[in-house]
Order: C-alpha cells, then sequence, then structure tokens
C-alpha cells in the first residue's frame, strides 16, 4: 500500500487509516512486515498491529534492547 498525504498528518495515522481502508488486503494475507523508522515506535500502536498479524520492523532506541 502507499498514499500521498499532507505532511501535518502523523505517519501513524495514515497508516492505521490505510489499514481500515483495505481492511481485506489485511485479513487475506499472512506474515506481514511493516519496516519503518522509529516514528512508528508505540507500545500502543506496535499491540494494534500485532492483533491484525502485522510484525513492525523499526530501528531501536539508544535506550531500548536491541530489537
Amino acid at each position: 500500500m502507499w498514499a500521498l498525504v499532507n505532511p501535518k498528518i502523523g505517519e501513524r495515522e495514515v497508516l492505521a487509516a490505510m489499514l481500515e481502508v483495505d481492511a481485506d488486503l489485511v485479513r487475506t494475507r499472512e506474515g506481514i512486515l511493516l519496516i519503518s523508522n522509529k516514528s512508528f515506535a508505540s507500545k500502543a500502536f506496535e499491540k494494534d498491529l500485532s492483533q491484525l498479524s502485522i510484525e513492525l520492523l523499526r530501528p531501536s532506541f539508544k535506550r531500548e534492547k536491541k530489537r
């Protein structure tokens, strides 16, 4: 999936909207891997993704255990 959006909208908001709009895509595919930057770091957001069977791969922060 991809989208062009206003840069003032948060990346997590955009992804959540994309997953909502194209929910069938997520339901019909197993093992989705989302590769992102550190801006997607959020325990709640990662939990939401895991409930959709989406694995988030992002760099670790310095204070985090290596991912």
